[in-house]
């Protein structure tokens, strides 16, 4: 995959990728290689975030939602806050793992993409070190990475990708707001455990969102179907609503 996205980017130099738990993503120069660190417990995260959203709007039972929502909490708590992989029950994260299968192919797609997006938004920060004006500098690196990601999408499209990568559907177009949506959701749940959220050098996930959405009339082709990706991402939305509201509701009540 990483050799895809070089390829893409017209990079010839060595990239290493080097996959860390550790509590940030970074990107660097050393001896004439790129380096890109990644957070492994993001990853992680990422991927739990997203079988939790999926199987909240694709079962509203009492029993899936209370998995779902024992999942989404230790989301909150433990890896967001904590910086520690767990789950509160193997076996009931086993079963609100059980999604269909065009949901369970979709939720990959987003991971790959969103792992995609990262990787060019820290290559950005590797291309271009004297770029260091804060949240501008983070702006313009989202705005390279999703470039990217449409690149691959049309790519795609065009059957230039090989088989064995095919993670870039059309309906992924909107992937990197899933995971601002996921960021944003993180700092609700600080917030309402009275920690004050204060972004200095970064944007915020709205301020990141929003700075997608504006690329959409110069960025996206014409060509491309969008009906499939905002469908992908309303169901995201419904349920991150939803585990907003009951994050709000347990915590008003001194539940969590």
């Amino acid at each position: 995959m990483l050799g895809l996205v070089l390829k893409a980017l017209k990079i010839d130099e060595p990239v290493q990728y080097i996959p860390r738990y550790i509590r940030n993503m970074n990107a660097f120069h050393a001896n004439g290689t790129k380096v890109v660190v990644v957070d492994e417990l993001l990853e992680y995260t990422l991927i739990s975030f997203l079988f939790t959203m999926y199987s909240l709007e694709n079962n509203r039972s009492e029993e899936n939602v209370t998995r779902c929502m024992k999942n989404f909490y230790v989301l909150e708590d433990l890896q967001n806050g904590k910086r520690e992989i767990g789950t509160h029950n193997e076996t009931q994260l086993y079963e609100m793992s059980l999604l269909p299968e065009n949901l369970m192919h979709t939720a990959m797609d987003n991971y790959w993409t969103i792992w995609t997006f990262l990787i060019g938004h820290e290559l950005y920060h590797a291309i271009h070190p004297e770029d260091r004006n804060g949240k501008d500098t983070e702006l313009r690196a989202d705005q390279y990475a999703y470039r990217l990601l449409i690149n691959l999408i049309m790519q795609q499209k065009k059957n230039e990708v090989p088989e064995e990568l095919q993670v870039f559907w059309e309906d992924q177009y909107l992937s990197p707001i899933i995971l601002f949506e996921m960021f944003r959701l993180f700092d609700v749940y600080s917030e309402l455990k009275g920690k004050k959220i204060v972004y200095q050098d970064h944007p915020t996930p709205k301020e990141r969102q929003d700075n997608i959405f504006s690329m959409f009339k110069d960025d996206i082709p014409e060509e491309m179907n969008t009906e499939e990706g905002n469908k992908v991402l309303n169901l995201i939305l419904n349920s991150s609503e939803y585990a907003e509201d009951w994050l709000r509701y347990k915590i008003s009540k001194g539940k969590l």
